[in-house]
This record gives structure tokens, C-alpha cells and sequence, in this order.
């Protein structure tokens, strides 16, 4: 394998981001006496949501009818500070352990508000983090797909393109770039057959074929 660095993205790759949102969606309903079943149909359908509406919160608290600013800020206040416990996607600690077993750098680039996805990487229940390189993007101004959240991450690893390969589950965000300036990308998701990339539905697979590099 000529890449020495295997650069992870976050939310929906390491782990569930729906498990987050359950747990603010539980801490906040138990702190209001609220009946957490009025908030299951966000995560019935959580990824489409997430994506598709700018402030989940402000959505999620009209549709039951309960929206006002103390509610929406208790919400934000615990997106960006629950204490809470995460568990990784099945297969990632065994790919963190290849990596640094075979002595490849592990690092996370990932969008979103800074203090969040701190507290997100905080909370996830994951061995090895000490020998991951976390950067969340907005650190250098622009977040992917931006090429100064690559250059970003590439200059404090001292890495090239061609050092890397990079793993996340939306092609544009996460490995378009990587995949232009020469570096390999792994897709893995609900986005299948992509043209440039190999990708898979599940990590393990997904690992099963870094392996094989």
C-alpha cells in the first residue's frame, strides 16, 4: 500500500448521527416531561431530515407543535455539550487498529459547528482515539468540499494527495477532492456504483477490501 494515511470523515462514516440527536432528543424530553414518542418520526427518517432542513430543531419542534426559543436553545445548549455515550459503527475499531498496527496515520475531517463535533468525538465510545488526528473543517475557514478543509488537514499531517486515501459516505463532500488531486477514496453508504470510487454498504466491507490495497 503506498498511502500512509487513511483521513475518516465523521458523522454517518464512524458512527450513527441519529444515535446523537436520539440522545439530545431523550436528555431534552426527560428534562421537559415531554413524551419522547412525539419526536420518533425524525428518526424515522433522520438522514433525509438532517440533510434537507437547515435547523432540525426549529422543524422538529413545530411539527409537534412546541416550538419556542427556551425549547430550541435547550436543544442547541445539548447538541453542542450532552454528555453522552456514542458507540462506533461495527468494523471501526478493527479498521483504527489495522491502521495503526501497520503503522498508517489515522485522522478525522469533519463539517459541522466546532464545539459540536468536539463534544460528538468526545462522546463516541471508541478505542484508540488518542492516535487519531480529529479536525473539525470550519478551522480553516471553509469545510469540505472545499479544498482549504483538504489542504488544511494535508499540511498539519505533512501528507501528500498521494499519501492518503480517504473514507466517508457522501462522494462529493468527503472524496471528490481527494479523488481529483490523486488520492483514493472509499465510499460507503446508501450511495452506490459510484464511477470513481469503490463503494460499499457497510464498513466491514469496506474494510474487508482496504485490506486487499
Amino acid at each position: 500500500m503506498k498511502a500512509n494515511t487513511v483521513i475518516f470523515d465523521l458523522d454517518n462514516t464512524i458512527y450513527s448521527e441519529s444515535d446523537y440527536f436520539h440522545c439530545v432528543f431523550n436528555q431534552f424530553c426527560d428534562a421537559n416531561k415531554i413524551n419522547f414518542q412525539v419526536f420518533e418520526f425524525l428518526f424515522d427518517n433522520f438522514d433525509y431530515y438532517r440533510f434537507n432542513k437547515k435547523d432540525i430543531f426549529k422543524f422538529a419542534l413545530e411539527e409537534v407543535n412546541l416550538f419556542n426559543e427556551t425549547y430550541h436553545n435547550q436543544l442547541f445548549q445539548l447538541f453542542i455539550s450532552i454528555e453522552c455515550t456514542i458507540n462506533p459503527n461495527s468494523g471501526i475499531n478493527e479498521w483504527f487498529e489495522y491502521c495503526l498496527n501497520n503503522n498508517l496515520k489515522i485522522a478525522i475531517l469533519t463539517n459541522g459547528i466546532i464545539t459540536a463535533q468536539n463534544n460528538k468525538w468526545n462522546c463516541l465510545n471508541l478505542t484508540n482515539k488518542d492516535n487519531c488526528h480529529f479536525v473539525p473543517a470550519r478551522i480553516f475557514q471553509n469545510e469540505k468540499p472545499s479544498l482549504d478543509a483538504f489542504n488544511g488537514i494535508l499540511n498539519q499531517l505533512n501528507v501528500s494527495w498521494e499519501d492518503c486515501i480517504f473514507v466517508g459516505d457522501r462522494y462529493e463532500n468527503d472524496l471528490e477532492q481527494g479523488v481529483k488531486n490523486g488520492s483514493h477514496g472509499i465510499l460507503i453508504g446508501d450511495e452506490s456504483n459510484h464511477k470513481n470510487v469503490q463503494s460499499f454498504s457497510s464498513i466491514q466491507e469496506a474494510f474487508n477490501y482496504f485490506q486487499t490495497l
